[in-house]
């Protein structure tokens, strides 16, 4: 069996307690202290110990195991700054010519959902980064949450991208194969690679839930349903995050992966980065999916936008558009940019268990407060380039 593995990983930029009264006065909205030091315990317990142990079994299988990496813009510019070593870490690998680094939005955003335009600049930006840092431009698509619809897609094709990332949700996926690679409507050169999301979730989640009647999972027997899988490749897709930070080191989760993978070489299974998977096979149909699907827990948009906070905020940020990018202000945009990331309308949600803030709420208030400085400075500065054209034709 053909077997292709992507993991995603991204740090969100948490914000300070951001109160009314530092509107218009306090340009700097993010808790760089908290953002620094969360990236350098995950690095410790997940990243690097997950990329030297990804590049050993690369080594040991001479260049038999591949994988994928999705890995934002944003996580990447905290590690320039926070932690160096890892985007070296992550060169080591790029350097193995074993691993492939996918586009996304360069700052994890909805945009894909709100503005097309600025989902083309943010992917363009994302990618240019990767070239630079891993001398590797894109071809294969990952959107934020694995976003997906007919009309990304669509615009995927557009990009020029071959492939493109969906999660095997049942809304979508009818009675089409999970493991085969399908089409949109009307966009045959760009594939779209759908994730098993049975077998991811059955190693993301329900590998260390005593309550699951395979638990405790053994390496051999995932191996062995990697084996009995049909179709032309098994595509497994979650967070880099399940290595070492949801899943404990106490859970034996690398001593699981290391065999699992092993395991599954010596079984005669073949591991494909995404591009060699779209390259190799052929589209068997075409899936129709008018409405976005996610790989959350229930494969849709509401965990970002199904309240009022949520959704007012995505409308104040998005509505900015114009100003700012008006401003041709670069940090300024970098700002609104860094604004739109999903994980602070997330916060905004009771059920989420990642975040830094007391309420969701709080994260509501702190981040509508930060936005109405933004406000503040586009408008000033649309004043200064106001006064200017005045000047100027005068």
């Amino acid at each position: 069996m053909n077997i292709t593995l992507t993991f995603h990983a991204h740090q969100p930029n948490r914000l300070i307690p951001y109160d009314f009264f530092k509107i218009g006065e306090h340009a700097f909205y993010e808790d760089d202290r908290m953002n620094g030091r969360v990236l350098s315990e995950v690095s410790e317990r997940c990243y690097l110990r997950a990329n030297s142990m990804m590049k050993q079994l690369i080594e040991l299988s001479d260049g038999k195991f591949k994988f994928a990496l999705a890995l934002s813009g944003v996580i990447l510019e905290q590690a320039h700054y926070h932690r160096p070593d890892l985007i070296d870490s992550f060169r080591e690998l790029a350097d193995t010519g074993c691993v492939e680094f996918l586009a996304m939005p360069y700052y994890a955003s909805l945009a894909s959902l709100y503005s097309t335009e600025e989902f083309a600049e943010q992917v363009e930006e994302h990618m240019d980064l990767i070239e630079k840092l891993f001398g590797q431009r894109p071809t294969v698509l990952w959107n934020t949450g694995m976003l997906y619809s007919n009309a990304i897609a669509a615009q995927a094709f557009d990009m020029g991208f071959e492939g493109v990332m969906a999660d095997g949700n049942s809304r979508m996926m009818s009675n089409r194969h999970t493991n085969d690679l399908q089409c949109a409507p009307l966009i045959a050169k760009t594939k779209t690679l759908i994730r098993n999301r049975h077998l991811s979730n059955d190693l993301a989640n329900r590998r260390t839930d005593p309550t699951w009647s395979e638990y405790p999972l053994s390496p051999y027997t995932f191996a062995g349903w990697l084996a009995q899988q049909q179709g032309q490749v098994v595509n497994l897709s979650m967070d880099y995050e399940t290595l070492g930070e949801r899943q404990a080191d106490t859970t034996g989760v690398f001593e699981f992966w290391r065999t699992m993978i092993s395991a599954a070489l010596f079984n005669g299974e073949t591991f494909m980065t995404p591009t060699e998977a779209v390259r190799e096979f052929p589209s068997v149909g075409t899936i129709d999916c008018p409405n976005p699907i996610t790989c959350s827990t229930f494969g849709t948009t509401t965990h970002w936008n199904g309240n009022v906070m949520q959704q007012e905020a995505i409308k104040k940020i998005y509505d900015l558009e114009k100003a700012v990018k008006r401003s041709e202000d670069r940090d300024m945009i970098h700002v609104w940019r860094k604004l739109q990331s999903a994980d602070h309308f997330h916060y905004m949600e009771k059920s989420n268990g990642f975040t830094p803030y007391p309420s969701p709420f709080d994260a509501y208030i702190y981040y509508m407060n930060a936005l109405a400085d933004l406000q503040v400075r586009v408008k000033r500065e649309a004043e200064i380039i106001h006064n200017a054209d005045k000047a100027n034709l005068a």
